[in-house]
């Protein structure tokens, strides 16, 4: 019997995506006697086990049955109510049909890809940035142009500039993708002055921004 060759069935799409380092880095950190402080990993020490394995019981003796159970797409609705009442806290006026819950930051990124992202289309981001959100992009056929950084975060007079020097070349460019606070991987943070600025600029230019 011969092998099927699965790979000339791959789509456009799959044939884009490549290996994630995340993965990798995460594969070597499983090796005995490796301590990894390339992954971004907690210390395990640091859980609060018994404080989770309270809550758990808790849940399944109250709600188990409704724990356990599917729930709606766009998450618990009761979760999402209190998310709401959060930002509201810090003068974020959302409404219910404005919270989608994902499991990680990862599918959130690769959602905005989808929905957004046509092949081509410009994305802005950190120079240097976070390889998860690379991937993500680069596997709707994203065209990612960095901004460089300084201890202050992204520098936005580049920014402004790289837009303009885009939009005379024609390119679509889609959204500005951040890291305000501890940028992964370089660690400065933004500074006010700086995040009213990327909001100033996205308005102007009529472009969304993603904040990681």
């Amino acid at each position: 019997m011969l092998a099927m060759d699965i790979e000339r069935l791959y789509s456009d799409r799959a044939k884009k995506m490549r290996s994630s380092e995340i993965r990798e880095l995460l594969e070597l950190s499983q090796m005995p006697g490796v301590i990894s402080f390339a992954g971004g990993l907690p210390n395990p020490n640091a859980f609060p086990v018994e404080e989770i394995r309270e809550i758990v019981n808790r849940i399944l003796d109250e709600e188990g049955g409704k724990a356990l159970q599917y729930g709606p797409t766009a998450g618990l609705k009761e979760f999402r109510e209190e998310l709401v009442r959060y930002v509201g806290k810090e003068g974020i006026k959302a409404k219910l049909e404005n919270v989608f819950v994902t499991v990680g930051s990862q599918q959130a990124l690769d959602l905005i890809g989808r929905v957004f992202i046509n092949e081509g289309d410009v994305i802005l981001v950190g120079l240097p940035t976070y390889l998860g959100a690379i991937n993500a992009f680069l596997a709707y056929g994203a065209n990612l142009v960095g901004v460089p950084l300084d201890e202050n975060g992204v520098r936005v007079d580049l920014l402004e500039e790289k837009i303009k020097e885009l939009r005379q070349k024609g390119e679509n460019i889609k959204l500005i993708y951040t890291v305000p606070t501890f940028q992964n991987p370089a660690g400065v943070e933004l500074s006010n002055d700086r995040r009213k600025r990327i909001v100033e600029i996205a308005e102007k230019y009529d472009l969304l921004i993603v904040e990681d």
